[in-house]
């Protein structure tokens, strides 16, 4: 259960009881950063978010509709994304692009034949683009490239990642990572989220490890991540 009110008020004093412990842990770097949900309107965030927070996580927007449609919606909400981090001059990034396709696939409704008789792959990249984007239900590559030119990084998400081995069906996690390279190979770039949102045994609330095993496999170091030198001290940088 919250223990804050879920309003603007209680997400103030939310703010200042984590200032407040920052001195508790000199050595942990400890930011704020709400997550966007995909029906907030990122023209009306109350001036008082804006400037208590360290940089946003915003949701994408996925119609439930057809590929097309999953695509425009995923790339119009991009754009809001990129107007809002210009007019509030603060860092963003795209949370969980899959999640709408794996909670569908695995979780909210019946899992269909034709996924659990999915084949396990010799290498994780085996897979071609239509059967990724036919999972996923939307354009990768189109989505990858509007982030890319927007300057929008998109997260490996770990709660996500949890979700896919929770259905216990192998050749989805390399489809998961076979999709997280070819936004990679589109020059987009990739940030690490544990989805932490508590520690309920649920599927939702449940604390995640970061998914580094997902960036062992695409190759791609802490240092390579440039999202990190527009949030962290330089102090901090340095010791990475």
């Amino acid at each position: 259960m919250c223990a804050y009110e879920n309003s603007l008020e209680g997400l103030i004093q939310y703010r200042k009881d984590i200032k407040q412990l920052k001195g508790s842990f000199p050595g942990l770097t400890i930011l704020f950063a709400p997550e966007m949900g995909p029906g907030d309107d990122l023209t009306d965030v109350p001036s008082e978010v804006i400037e208590m927070s360290d940089y946003f996580i915003c949701e994408p927007l996925h119609s439930e509709e057809s590929m097309d449609d999953n695509t425009d919606s995923m790339i119009k909400r991009l754009h809001e994304a990129s107007d809002f981090m210009k007019a509030v001059n603060k860092p963003v990034f795209m949370a969980h692009p899959f999640r709408s396709a794996v909670n569908n696939r695995l979780i909210k409704k019946e899992i269909q034949p034709w996924v659990t008789e999915l084949r396990y792959r010799d290498h994780w990249t085996d897979f071609g683009y239509e059967e990724l984007t036919e999972f996923f239900s939307f354009d990768i590559i189109e989505v990858a490239k509007a982030a890319r030119d927007l300057d929008i990084p998109i997260e490996v998400n770990g709660n996500t990642q949890y979700r896919v081995r929770s259905a216990n069906i192998p050749a989805v996690i390399q489809m998961l990572w076979a999709a997280y390279k070819v936004i990679a190979d589109e020059g987009t770039e990739l940030v690490p989220g544990s989805d932490l949102h508590g520690f309920k045994t649920s599927v939702g609330n449940i604390g995640q490890y970061i998914p580094y095993e997902c960036f062992n496999e695409l190759g791609i170091k802490c240092r390579d991540i440039k999202f990190l030198s527009r949030i962290l001290p330089h102090n901090v940088l340095a010791a990475i």
